[in-house]
């Protein structure tokens, strides 16, 4: 029997209800799609899995199995080959079983999310077919132990920026094909930054050095400072702070920026000297900051709580804010008050302000973020065209938005 998505005969067929031992072999662990399964057995059920590296596994979830399930589920990671099949057995009562073959990793996303497919299995002999195969994968993986989970958390937002670069990369490509996007057909006449500006950050370009793409990045590198003098003194008003003379402009060479290569460059804005030293940060990428930034398809103005290993003061003070109802009204208020446009993004997933009807649905969507592995952004976006970004335009544009951010800045700055 086909079926389409996994919530279903789990939910409605109360199937989880009755497990009595279940195997996981899966690519990919999410900490929802590992609560979702693990709320609705029965307590007594045992639990074994068996998985791969090669698609981002939360880490969280990893320690949370080894420090919280001891006896009770176990987890084996396969190290020899990629992983990625994604296999659910279920014993039940009365010495029945049913197994679920299928593309759905052990996610919310691939549970019940996403487009996915799987066949049901109820036929004896095929059951403990795929449980000696299951065997035979668990058998051969490295049990779960806290040197290992330690060595992977190091590894994590490594793989994880990667994936979430992928998805927006997708995104972008299906958004670009659907609206017919062509380079050829764009006018930047009267728009501040040109056609030239946004190709030097093309991914053709990203990974390589060559003098003709340095130049290039040499031209944009010359815009930002240009706007930079522009806006200098309406940051300073804002007692914003720009960040040593040669790190205003993000580093020109790719071996500075993620996976070494050069999709963006940025000025940034933040903390004064002084206040970095009291926070004991070298650099303003440390701290909750502010960026403009250049892509190759769109110029964004966003605040930023922290990169992957950054900003661990201000996110984890904001946490704790969090938790206090009149924080989190306040921080709704000003965070629908930068008006339409506006996203949040935190661990890969982007979502629109107004997308959040109160403050409990955003509270909810803010507890994923965790310094150590995800981004986390405010931010608004232009294409090349938009009116606002153009030559006329950008500087009070840029200002405008400036005065709304500061607000959120200071709420969720932790200070010196």
């Amino acid at each position: 029997m086909i079926i389409k998505k996994l919530a279903v005969p789990f939910i409605n067929d109360k199937l989880l209800q009755q497990v009595e031992h279940c195997y996981i072999a899966t690519a990919a662990i999410s900490e929802a799609g590992f609560d979702f399964i693990r709320s609705r057995i029965p307590t007594k059920a045992k639990m074994e899995i068996v998985t791969g590296l090669d698609e981002p596994t939360s880490p969280e979830v990893l320690r949370r199995i080894w420090r919280n399930y001891q006896g009770r589920i176990t987890l084996n990671i396969y190290t020899r080959n990629s992983f990625h099949a994604n296999v659910y057995i279920f014993d039940l009562p009365f010495r029945k079983a049913v197994a679920f073959v299928g593309s759905g990793t052990f996610t919310l996303e691939g549970i019940k999310d996403s487009e996915e497919l799987f066949y049901k299995i109820t036929d004896p002999k095929e059951i403990e077919n795929l449980k000696s195969w299951f065997v035979g994968y668990y058998e051969f993986g490295e049990p779960l132990s806290e040197p290992l989970i330690q060595e992977y958390e190091w590894l994590y937002p490594t793989l994880k920026q990667r994936d979430i670069l992928s998805r927006q990369e997708k995104k972008q490509f299906i958004s670009l094909t659907t609206a017919g996007f062509s380079w050829d057909h764009v006018k930047l006449k009267h728009q501040y930054f040109k056609k030239e500006d946004y190709l030097a950050l093309s991914r053709s370009k990203a990974q390589f050095t060559t003098p003709e793409i340095h130049t290039e990045r040499i031209n944009v590198q010359t815009k930002l400072l240009e706007l930079h003098e522009l806006i200098k003194d309406h940051v300073r008003k804002l007692k914003l702070h720009e960040a040593r003379a040669t790190e205003i402009v993000s580093s020109l060479d790719p071996a500075d920026h993620p996976d070494h290569q050069l999709r963006s460059m940025w000025l940034v804005y933040g903390c004064s000297e002084a206040e970095l030293k009291k926070k004991n940060a070298a650099t303003l990428a440390e701290v909750i900051h502010v960026q403009i930034i250049l892509r190759q398809k769109e110029v964004c103005i966003c605040l930023l709580p922290g990169l992957p290993r950054a900003g661990k003061v201000n996110r984890e003070y904001f946490k704790r804010q969090m938790n206090d109802a009149e924080y989190r009204k306040q921080f709704f208020t000003l965070l629908t008050r930068l008006g339409p446009g506006y996203w949040i993004e935190i661990a890969g997933d982007k979502k629109a302000i107004d997308s959040f009807q109160n403050e409990e649905l955003l509270w909810e969507f803010t507890k994923t973020d965790n310094w150590m592995y995800y981004s986390f952004l405010i931010g608004k976006s232009y294409s090349p065209t938009d009116i606002e970004i153009s030559s006329e335009n950008i500087v009070l544009t840029l200002m405008k938005e400036l005065d709304k951010l500061i607000a959120l800045y200071r709420m969720m700055e932790v200070a010196g």
